[in-house]
C-alpha cells in the first residue's frame, strides 16, 4: 500500500460537499490518487482520520478542454471519493469549514 500522502490528495471543499458533512449520514469528499482503489482509500482515512468507513465512492472527473488565445490545451483528469462513515462519526479536522 502508498503512503497516506500518496492516496489522499485533498479535501473537495464545495457549497454541495459541505451540505453532504452537515446530515444526518455525514459523507466527506476528497481528491485522491488516480490508481487508488476503494480498499486503499478507506485504509487511509481510517488510519489519518481514526474513523470507521461505512462506504466509499469513487468516480473520475474528466479534465476540461480550455483556450489561451489559439492553443487548445487539456486539464489532467482527477478522482473524487465520497467517504461515508459509520452513524455517530465525524472528522473534527473538517467541520466547519
Amino acid at each position: 500500500m502508498k503512503e497516506i500522502h500518496e492516496i489522499l490528495v485533498a479535501p473537495h471543499i464545495t457549497e454541495a460537499s459541505a451540505k453532504l458533512m452537515t446530515g444526518e449520514v455525514r459523507t466527506y469528499v476528497f481528491k485522491v490518487a488516480k490508481d487508488a482503489s476503494k480498499l486503499d482509500i478507506k485504509a487511509a482515512i481510517e488510519k489519518r482520520y481514526d474513523v470507521k468507513v461505512d462506504s466509499v465512492n469513487t468516480l473520475i472527473n474528466r479534465g476540461k478542454i480550455k483556450r489561451v488565445r489559439l492553443v487548445a490545451g487539456k486539464k489532467s483528469n482527477w478522482k473524487k471519493a465520497y467517504i461515508t462513515l459509520k452513524a455517530g462519526q465525524k472528522i473534527a479536522e473538517l467541520e466547519g469549514v
